[in-house]
């Protein structure tokens, strides 16, 4: 795959943790999608990267949900920074997952050779269906999501005339501003991804992120990891809050994170007295040396002064 992943996507390839992330954005945490309904699909499709020569390529995250009396293909694709092609790369992504879907399709036809002669043109019978496929673009950068989420977008369709626009086929994408979606349609996601994704939209304001929490805030050691990894807070895994049941109470998490920033904060301020000290002494010393080099060129002028003043003194009496 040759990149590293976000902990992130590590984290959603656990069932359970992808079903709560679905559930919370498909159905406002309402329970909709459970774990045991959420399989691993095959994430690698072949791509053309140059002429006559194919790669495999990953989607991040690729699942097959089939609760709720139906089935869906269900993508992620996690972006720390703005991808302004985003609609292409996720039509690219999806139109592969359904081509996958209709070759599988015409080659149990071919083998049960069960069409009827104007179907096996397209190997595709009339009744045959293909199962949806939904891609959330998971996105945690820091400024807002300012590109695409439409293929229109990317197109300049003003200079296209209004009678011809409307044949010009539209592709939407999904995208999951995590650090700049409301507080209030976070809460609907269920515990352990509310407070992953509160983790980082307030990563710099441990007071903000406690204000967020439940009173009593339990999560699973994966997603504390996961915090501690995607945050990139070598704190949290240095704090190793007290563990019960296999859960971790981040209030408790946060409290100590604050206590531990006020006291590397009083550390750092100590730290930087010292050195303010260490810097005026030096500056001190180096003025004192200045003054006696000056002291000393003015003291050797002097002498000068009075050795030429003799010479001349000499030199008068001779004449």
């Amino acid at each position: 795959m040759g990149r590293k992943e976000h902990p992130l996507v590590w984290y959603c390839h656990d069932d359970r943790n992808f079903a709560e992330l679905m559930d919370g954005w498909l159905f406002h945490g309402k329970g909709c999608i459970h774990p045991d309904d959420i399989h691993s699909a095959d994430r690698r499709f072949l791509a053309k990267s140059s002429k006559r020569v194919y790669r495999d390529r990953y989607r991040d995250i690729f699942k097959s949900a089939d609760g709720m009396g139906l089935r869906l293909f269900i993508g992620a694709e996690h972006q720390a920074h703005v991808h302004y092609a985003m609609p292409v790369r996720i039509m690219d992504y999806d139109s592969v997952s359904y081509s996958l879907q209709k070759d599988l399709i015409r080659r149990q036809h071919e083998e049960a050779q069960d069409l009827a002669e104007d179907e096996r043109l397209s190997g595709f019978s009339e009744t045959d269906r293909l199962t949806p496929v939904i891609t959330l673009v998971l996105y945690c950068g820091s400024r807002p999501w300012d590109g695409a989420s439409r293929l229109h977008q990317l197109l300049d369709l003003e200079r296209i005339p209004q009678q011809l626009r409307r044949y010009i086929a539209d592709y939407r994408i999904h995208v999951l501003d995590i650090c700049h979606t409301s507080d209030r349609r976070l809460k609907e996601f269920p515990p352990d991804i509310r407070v992953l994704f509160f983790f980082l939209k307030y990563r710099d304001d441990p007071e903000k992120l406690k204000r967020c929490m439940a009173k009593e805030q339990d999560i699973r050691r994966d997603t504390y990891d996961t915090i501690a990894e995607s945050v990139g807070e070598q704190r949290l895994k240095d704090i190793r809050p007290e563990e019960k049941g296999g859960k971790i109470n981040m209030c408790k998490a946060i409290d100590l994170l604050i206590a531990d920033g006020e006291k590397r904060g009083e550390k750092r301020g100590i730290a930087q007295e010292r050195q303010n000290t260490k810097r005026a002494a030096a500056a001190a010393e180096r003025a004192k040396q200045k003054a006696q080099r000056e002291q000393e060129r003015a003291r050797k002028a002097e002498k000068r002064v009075k050795e030429l003043e003799q010479m001349l003194r000499l030199q008068m009496h001779d004449r």
